[in-house]
């Protein structure tokens, strides 16, 4: 049988609850560091969940008919200068237990929806330079290489 997934905004009172997902794939995380982190993406539970998708920035979860987490993404609405809206999408994780391609086929299907919701002209993903798979399946999706992103580490003090 094959499993449904759903996508939905991560809220405050599940955040500790997917810090398990996030380990596995990121085994240098802390609590600590990941509860910094969806401070600055989630706010406090909203009594109307469908309005979380309104947020200019959060987190997404996709979740099997389970209530099992399998998959997340971060994302920002930020203003690029040549195109005007765009939904920023990082922080890409998703788990190969079951059936991977359903699960980053939810996360697109997310993507469309805060693409749509916000009004974006397009939507920039970014994916960990190893992770072959990720970028095969963005590229299937008819997304292209647009800009770089280089990282320089701070100076060590």
């Amino acid at each position: 049988m094959l499993n449904t997934y759903n996508a939905q905004p991560l809220t405050a009172g599940i955040a500790d609850m997917i810090f398990p997902l996030v380990q596995m794939t990121e085994a240098n995380i802390t609590l600590q560091k990941w509860q910094e982190f969806v401070a600055e993406y989630v706010c406090t539970d909203d009594p109307v969940p469908e309005s979380q998708w309104l947020r200019d920035k959060g987190i997404v979860v996709i979740r099997n008919d389970r209530g099992y987490v399998h998959g997340l993404f971060s994302y920002e609405v930020r203003t690029d200068i040549s195109i005007g809206t765009v939904l920023h999408v990082d922080n890409v994780k998703a788990v190969e237990i079951v059936a991977r391609e359903h699960v980053l086929h939810c996360m697109r299907e997310a993507m469309d929806r805060l693409l749509r919701l916000h009004g974006c002209a397009a939507t920039y993903v970014a994916v960990d330079e190893p992770n072959m798979r990720l970028k095969s399946f963005f590229s299937d999706a008819g997304f292209v290489p647009r800009k770089i992103r280089y990282c320089a580490p701070a100076p060590k003090p």
